[in-house]
C-alpha cells in the first residue's frame, strides 16, 4: 500500500521540478555563490574583523538577507513566482553552492572538509538562505499576482 502513495508523491515532486527554469536556477546558484564568496573574502580581511569570526558571521547573516532576496527577485523576473518554486530555488542554490564549495573553496582555502562541515553556523546560513528563498517566492507571488490583476 505504501508503494502507490510514494509513487504519487514522487510524481508531484518531479512535476514541481519540471515547472522550474533550470538554466536560470543554476545561474542563480552560481551568482549567489560568487557573491557569498566575495562577501566572506571582504569580511575575512577587514582589519577590524580579523580573528573575530562570530562578528563576521553575524555581518554575513545580515548581508545574506538582501542578497538572497535580490537574487530571488532576479530569478522570478523570468519565471512566475510561488512558494513552491522558492523552495526548489533555495534547494538549487544550496546544491550548486555546496558543489562549488567542494570543488573550489574547501580545497583552496580551508583544506579540511570535516572542519568546514562541522561548523554549526554553516547550517544556520543554509536554513536562513532556504527560508529567504521560500519567502521571496511567496511574497513575489502576491506582488506578481496583484500586478497582473
Amino acid at each position: 500500500m505504501r508503494g502507490p502513495v510514494f509513487a504519487v508523491r514522487l510524481k508531484k515532486i518531479i512535476i514541481n521540478l519540471n515547472a522550474m527554469n533550470h538554466k536560470r536556477a543554476m545561474a542563480f546558484g552560481v551568482m549567489v555563490w560568487v557573491w557569498i564568496f566575495a562577501i566572506f573574502s571582504v569580511l575575512m580581511f577587514l582589519p577590524g574583523l580579523q580573528g573575530r569570526e562570530w562578528l563576521q558571521t553575524v555581518i554575513f547573516w545580515i548581508s545574506l538577507i538582501p542578497l538572497a532576496l535580490l537574487a530571488a527577485k532576479w530569478y522570478f523576473r523570468g519565471d512566475p513566482p510561488s512558494a513552491k518554486k522558492g523552495f526548489w530555488l533555495g534547494l538549487y542554490g544550496l546544491v550548486i553552492g555546496t558543489i562549488l564549495d567542494l570543488v573550489f573553496t574547501i580545497p583552496a582555502f580551508i583544506k579540511s572538509y570535516s572542519a568546514y562541515y562541522s561548523d554549526w553556523t554553516l547550517y544556520v546560513s543554509f536554513a536562513l538562505f532556504w527560508i529567504l528563498c521560500i519567502l521571496a517566492g511567496a511574497e513575489f507571488d502576491k506582488t506578481f499576482t496583484r500586478d497582473k490583476v
